[in-house]
């Protein structure tokens, strides 16, 4: 399922990326957005130049104060085309548009042409490039296009954030001019990226991504969404046994973390390599946690006790036969070291049942033999941090008795403890429901939740 709370990089004309859900479940359709990409491949589609356009000459527009017209066109900067017409009315308007017309870009060929040839648009635009789009439907026949791309990004002097996705590296020649120089560190980014985000992404080999992760010492956030590699060379995944690699050196800078459909093992084992080095992590989000990865990652949430923020975990098990193994390993997991948590969030509570357990009463707690979740409520009693806000939960719902997998009056118990003063959202957020049923769903947890304190103000259920 994807993890990116980010607007997807824009695909190739006339393809489109398929929806994805929870283990191939369609999702709910989005209520239509404005753009917030850069769709502008060049200043004659960006600036809107198709109508004759007269700025306001500088003698009128000088008489209103800057903080003025920069409060109002930040207003605009979630609409590109609102941004492109403001820039046409007055010069005085024109870098602040620009800050926003041009701070996230999806580098494609033409894009790329047209500021190589124009010495004038390479000065004015790239110094306000802070995002930089990668990938997105490339083909093997592109590759020598992707090439010079990766070379002229590589050398933007501002950049924060890279974003590469649907991109397999094989298509890259492995002694090409952007290979070499994407996993030997050559180039002014990999000194100033603080983001790197990889999706859809195949690697040659886990060493080559371990690799060309490393060149970016400065790292704040790493996102690794459905990234892949091959495993015949050797991988961790081959069975042959591998010496130990080195931990990069960003993570003792390192803030945020987030692995979502990839293989969670052989990346955490790099990345918490050694004892010594331990990363100041404030979000973590694994939400797709397989029985055998519990272990480790119950390890990894033990060496970031004095720094963990937010926190999002999701337990998959392929059958309900994984719910004691589950059960066995999440209790090994501690919260109370977390004394900073603020928010925590669990994914993967699929309450359907083939065939469905006999109904029993809302006030009665479901038998453990029966809930594969006889641990969710032991799992959230041990936090102990009087800082957490947020308590969150993504569940997949088809009929009212399966949400007594869950025990509600445990969980009640828990929200009235003394030490959640500062808590104000308990969210449901619910998949699986018709739209025309959401009032009824919401009563449903309502019901259930009655005798917690403070569910008037502080219970929220939304439906995806």
């Amino acid at each position: 399922m994807p993890c990116s709370h980010s607007t997807p990089l824009s695909p190739p004309l006339g393809t489109m990326p398929p929806l994805r859900g929870h283990r191939g479940a369609p999702v709910r359709p989005k209520k239509a957005r404005l753009d917030s990409s850069s769709g502008s491949d060049s200043p004659s589609h960006s600036m809107g130049l198709g109508a004759p356009w007269t700025p306001l000459p500088l003698s009128i527009t000088s008489r209103l104060a800057p903080e003025l017209y920069d409060h109002v066109l930040d207003e605009f900067h979630s609409s590109k085309s609102t941004l492109s017409s403001c820039s046409l009315v007055c010069r005085a308007w024109l870098p602040i548009c620009r800050q926003h017309l041009f701070f996230s870009v999806n580098l494609r060929p033409e894009l790329v042409n047209f500021l190589r040839n124009s010495p004038h648009a390479l000065a004015t635009v790239t110094q306000h490039i802070r995002h930089v789009g990668l990938g997105g439907g490339w083909m093997r026949e592109q590759r020598h296009e992707f090439n010079d791309i990766i070379l002229f990004a590589i050398a933007l002097e501002r950049v924060r954030k890279i974003t590469l996705e649907t991109f397999s590296w094989t298509y890259l020649p492995l002694a090409s001019p952007a290979t070499t120089a994407l996993l030997g560190g050559k180039g002014n980014v990999f000194q100033t990226l603080m983001v790197l985000e990889l999706k859809f992404t195949h690697f040659p080999s886990f060493s080559d991504l371990r690799i060309f992760a490393s060149q970016f010492p400065n790292l704040r956030e790493l996102a690794f969404d459905n990234v892949t590699w091959d495993t015949k060379d050797g991988g961790p995944e081959s069975g042959t046994s591998q010496p130990q690699p080195q931990p990069p050196s960003f993570l003792s800078r390192l803030e945020k973390l987030s692995i979502c459909a990839c293989s969670n093992e052989p990346l955490i084992s790099w990345l918490d390599a050694t004892d010594a080095m331990v990363a100041p992590i404030r979000s973590l989000y694994l939400p797709e946690i397989l029985p055998h990865e519990a272990t480790l990652i119950g390890k990894l949430l033990a060496s970031l006790p004095s720094s963990l923020e937010n926190l999002e975990l999701g337990f998959l098990g392929h059958t309900y036969d994984d719910a004691p193994t589950i059960r066995s390993v999440v209790g090994e997991i501690d919260l109370s070291l977390h004394t900073r948590l603020r928010t925590i969030r669990i994914h993967q509570l699929s309450l359907y049942q083939f065939p469905s357990p006999p109904p029993t009463p809302p006030s009665s707690p479901p038998p453990p033999e029966i809930s594969p979740y006889v641990w969710l409520v032991p799992f959230l009693s041990r936090i102990e941090s009087p800082e957490l806000s947020a308590i969150s939960f993504d569940i997949w719902l088809g009929e009212e008795q399966q949400l007594d997998l869950i025990d509600w009056n445990a969980f009640v118990s828990l929200l009235n403890n003394p030490v959640f003063t500062k808590l104000r959202l308990v969210q449901f957020n619910v998949r699986g429901i018709e739209p025309v049923m959401d009032d009824e769903v919401t009563g449903w947890i309502s019901r259930r939740l009655m005798d917690w304190d403070g569910a008037q103000e502080f219970l929220k259920v939304s439906f995806e």
